[in-house]
């Protein structure tokens, strides 16, 4: 240590004292300083345990991000990627939950203290396969992957470990599907004397239940279903459906946002932006749609004046609380629909965006319509259903052309 006396701006004697010290990171010897008002043997003493304190916290912020570092953990990797990930990706409020989700998921599986620097292709690959074995989609395996090779990426970038995950060599496991998944996908569509069965068991459960608030839910959920065959749009896109977003005089709708399952101060339910940008729309709405949104807003509006339990934030399809309907009511209320009905089908509220693209084809529309007003960027789900209408269309035309005498 040294020191250099110098004047301050009103001229008084004061005294820098310096130090050196090693840089980790880089090698190369660097000082650091303190300021004192005197050079006496105190002064001297007090300044040296600041410059090792100053030099401790350098080297320490140093080493931290040095290249090699043998103590970090893959949680820890994690945990930072994930910090990072959430300033810099942009990405929606809806993905960044689906991440969490899947890095929650992540912790679980993998111990604590198991140290970045020692994973290896093979764990990982464990990983995925267990996974798999547990019967998960193939989508949510490939989304578990996805992360974990944004981590590995991150902790090569910033700390310039080697990991040793060959990432490109780790395989999604791919399950053969039967004939009847298969057969079950290309038929996840409703005919409309199905649809017409579903809503009158909806209205037998209407009027024969007593109570007001589920009678009330269960008429919000029919004009839900009703709806979206009509429309075609994604259920969160139709929860997420508020006051501002319709225009009857106009008959036209705008399809802004989705609905995320979050609680907020407001409630369950918050509206984030729609999934891609494709998927923000305006359609066009039918005479009997319009009927719907109004008599739906109708309701609401009575239940804001006399229900002291019900917020009003403007959402059309709402819950006896003025929230969003939560989506698993109106599933399970399909399943118990369908078993009544006797239509052997898995029929979730997503059967139903797929059953008014059906009925577009049907009605001669044109795969590129079709994929505007459902908001499809990928055309490979838009033609699956597309193709299989208009095939069993053509088989029924020959049916009827077998038919014909001359």
């Amino acid at each position: 240590m040294w020191s250099e006396p110098f004047q301050d701006k009103e001229g008084n004697t004061k005294y820098r004292f310096y130090e050196r010290y090693v840089d980790p990171m880089s090698g190369k010897r660097k000082r650091t300083s303190v300021v004192m008002n005197k050079d006496t043997r105190p002064s001297q003493k007090e300044a040296q345990r600041l410059l090792n304190e100053r030099i401790e916290k350098k080297v320490k912020t140093s080493t931290s991000h040095a290249p090699g570092l043998d103590d970090l953990t893959f949680h820890q990797m994690a945990h930072e990627w994930f910090e990072r990930y959430q300033l810099t990706s942009g990405s929606k409020r809806g993905t960044m939950k689906e991440k969490r989700s899947k890095l929650n998921g992540i912790y679980r599986a993998f111990d604590a203290d198991i140290l970045f620097k020692n994973l290896n292709t093979r764990i990982i690959q464990d990983f995925i396969d267990d996974l798999h074995h547990r019967e998960m989609s193939r989508g949510s395996i490939t989304g578990y992957l996805s992360v974990i090779k944004f981590i590995i990426k991150f902790g090569e970038k910033n700390y310039h470990i080697k990991s040793n995950v060959a990432v490109h060599d780790i395989e999604v496991p791919v399950k053969v599907k039967t004939i009847e998944e298969i057969k079950s996908k290309r038929n996840n569509y409703l005919e409309m004397d199905e649809v017409k069965k579903i809503l009158e068991y909806i209205d037998y459960k209407i009027k024969n239940n007593k109570r007001p608030d589920i009678k009330r839910n269960l008429q919000m959920m029919r004009y839900i279903i009703e709806f979206q065959v009509l429309n075609g749009m994604r259920i969160s896109e139709l929860l997420a459906i508020q006051n501002h977003n319709v225009n009857l005089d106009n008959k036209k709708l705008e399809i802004d946002g989705s609905i995320i399952w979050e609680k907020s101060d407001e409630g369950f339910g918050i509206k984030d932006t729609t999934k891609t940008e494709k998927s923000y729309r305006v359609i066009d709405l039918t005479d009997r749609s319009c009927e719907i949104l109004r008599k739906a807003m109708l309701d609401n509006k009575k239940e804001a004046m006399w229900s002291d339990r019900f917020q009003d934030k403007q959402y059309v399809f709402t819950s006896v609380a003025g929230t969003p309907l939560f989506k698993e009511k109106v599933n399970v209320l399909l399943k118990e629909a369908a078993e009544w009905c006797g239509i052997d089908k898995k029929i979730t509220s997503h059967t139903l965006r797929h059953t008014h693209i059906s009925l577009l084809a049907q009605l001669g529309g044109s795969l590129k319509a079709i994929m505007e007003r459902v908001g499809h960027t990928d055309h490979k789900t838009t033609l699956r259903i597309y193709t299989h209408v208009t095939q069993q269309m053509n088989k029924d035309l020959m049916n009827k052309l077998e038919k014909v005498s001359i």
